[in-house]
């Protein structure tokens, strides 16, 4: 299976909120529960989401003032802007939610060297994406849903978005698959049931089959040790400790016979 390439040269088109996607309240109830568990692992600081489904998420358990959120479509966010370009000073972030995104994006290399740019030594990314590996997402080959969200995006599988950030030093704090339901665009509350459907019982057994995926990953940061110039060893080096200490005592003893 060969793999497109990650960058396209044509806008793709974005869901601006979560009605606009199959099963939307389902999933952003879902995608509430993960940040909330998750949640736990992030530090009290500034927090940034990302995309225009983020203004609907709650993160203020885990910030020390109100969440930003940018997005390039304004609606409710509070600033708009391009992600691959963000409007923040280098390493202001302490943590970024970054709630499917990638997916409807025209270069997720570069939104995820921004996020890289902005974020804090130690800082901590939470993503979200859809697994194409999913029938829920696998179904969207029908005609009638190819231009319909959640299928009108581009997919990544989970491996692949992890090598990306393994390629600019994170580190996978954790990651779960989670929306055991197949979606369906005839269906879009958070209340379809409260009974566990046989998909996701199906998907509990078989966590692949979800239809997304949630990655948590933190930015390390790597001191360098500055080696010695080759030529100019230490003097210490030099000479075994035992010897130096030897000597050491001689010139004592000398001193004490001259005078």
């Amino acid at each position: 299976m060969l793999l497109k390439p990650a960058y396209s040269p044509s806008r793709i088109p974005a869901p601006i909120g979560w009605q606009e996607l199959a099963c939307g309240d389902y999933i952003r109830t879902q995608t509430q529960l993960l940040i909330n568990d998750y949640g736990r692992r992030l530090r009290c600081g500034t927090t940034v989401l990302l995309g225009p489904l983020s203004a609907q998420l709650n993160c203020q358990r885990f910030s020390v003032r109100q969440p930003l959120t940018i997005s390039p479509n304004k609606g409710t966010a509070n600033v708009r802007a391009q992600l691959e370009h963000l409007p923040l000073k280098n390493g202001s972030v302490d943590q970024i939610i970054l709630p499917f995104v990638l997916e409807f994006g025209r270069d997720p290399h570069q939104i995820l060297r921004e996020v890289n740019r902005v974020l804090a030594d130690d800082g901590y990314l939470l993503l979200t994406g859809f697994n194409p590996l999913s029938p829920a997402l696998i179904s969207g080959w029908n005609p009638k849903q190819k231009k319909a969200f959640p299928w009108a995006g581009r997919y990544f599988t989970a491996l692949r978005v992890k090598d990306w950030l393994s390629l600019l030093g994170y580190e996978i704090v954790q990651h779960d698959y989670f929306i055991g339901r197949f979606l369906n665009s005839e269906d879009n509350q958070s209340h379809l049931g409260s009974e566990m459907t046989w998909t996701e019982k199906l998907c509990r057994k078989a966590p692949l089959l979800n239809a997304s995926y949630a990655i948590l990953a933190r930015k390390c940061v790597y001191h360098k040790v500055s080696k010695l110039r080759a030529g100019q060893p230490s003097t210490v080096m030099q000479r075994p400790v035992a010897a130096a200490r030897i000597e050491s005592t001689l010139e004592q003893n000398k001193e004490v016979l001259h005078d």
